[in-house]
């Protein structure tokens, strides 16, 4: 069942992935950043993106994502009380 609850059984990546963002209140231009950098990499499992800072940090890194850099630094201090 989805963390919301109300929709019944969801199979799969994305239903988890949608929850999550909705979880996090992120807004549409950080799902749509975040969806970048999971195509980029070609994470099998997208949910990942939540708990392994190591993307976001190549994100970081790779010259694709230079005019999300401010955002890729708050998800990693949010999320991984990382600061860069």
């Amino acid at each position: 069942m989805s963390l919301l609850g109300l929709l019944g059984p969801r199979v799969g990546h994305k239903p988890l992935f949608d929850d999550l963002c909705q979880y996090h209140k992120l807004d549409k231009k950080t799902k749509l950043l975040l969806n970048h950098v999971i195509q980029k990499y070609q994470l099998s499992q997208p949910v990942e993106i939540f708990i392994d800072s190591a993307i976001l940090e190549r994100a970081l890194n790779d010259e694709e994502f230079t005019e999300s850099a401010d955002e890729l630094r708050q998800l990693l201090k949010t999320w991984f009380e990382i600061r860069l």
